[in-house]
Parts: structure tokens; C-alpha cells; sequence
């Protein structure tokens, strides 16, 4: 049995994040996305994958709160054994993003 490689895609769950995935998973990727607030958006796209064949989960993740990512990188490591019997994946897809809408001059470091 061949092992199929592994993306973790960051805002994963709509626009050119899910495209990536799907794309992806038609080559045999299985996939580990990312969602902020559109957990039914990520469910579909993990249904979609799995639907052609595939393999999916999809994790709860706000890049613009850095005190979780502890907290994610464990449901990760979970995620990878539970789902794939594996520590580790292959590809990062660094999609999600954060804005700011604020003038240059109001933002700090």
C-alpha cells in the first residue's frame, strides 16, 4: 500500500484555499485544512475529498491568535495519528491570512 502525501492548507475552507485542496486531494494529496469561522464550509470541502477518494480533517485555526497555536499544533499531532497513523505531514500551504484595516500610521509593531 502506498502512503499518500500530506498538505496542511491554512484558510482552507472557501475561495482559493479550498480550490488548492480539492486540486490537491485530485492528485492523491490527503489534506489537513484550516477554518476560522466556517466550520460547515469545512466540512463540506473535508466531504468533497473524501467523496473522491481522498482523506480529510479539518481544524479550527485563527492565525491572527498566536497564543493558540500551542493548543492547534497538539490537535495536529492528534489529528496525524488518529486519522493517518503518522507524526508528521508533507506540504504547508500558507493561505490564511489577517487584516488589518487601519492607516499606516495608527498600527504599531
Amino acid at each position: 500500500m502506498t502512503t499518500r502525501p500530506i498538505a496542511l492548507i491554512t484558510g482552507a475552507s472557501r475561495g482559493l484555499g479550498r480550490n488548492t485542496a480539492l486540486n490537491l486531494a485530485r492528485k492523491g494529496v490527503d489534506i489537513v485544512l484550516t477554518y476560522r469561522s466556517r466550520a460547515d464550509e469545512a466540512k463540506a470541502a473535508v466531504a468533497e475529498i473524501e467523496a473522491a477518494g481522498g482523506r480529510a480533517a479539518a481544524l479550527e485555526l485563527d492565525t491572527g491568535a498566536v497564543a493558540s497555536f500551542p493548543a492547534f499544533v497538539e490537535t495536529l499531532k492528534k489529528t496525524l495519528r488518529e486519522t493517518w497513523q503518522r507524526d508528521r505531514f508533507n506540504y504547508l500551504v500558507n493561505n490564511a491570512g489577517t487584516g488589518l484595516r487601519k492607516p499606516i500610521a495608527d498600527t504599531t509593531q
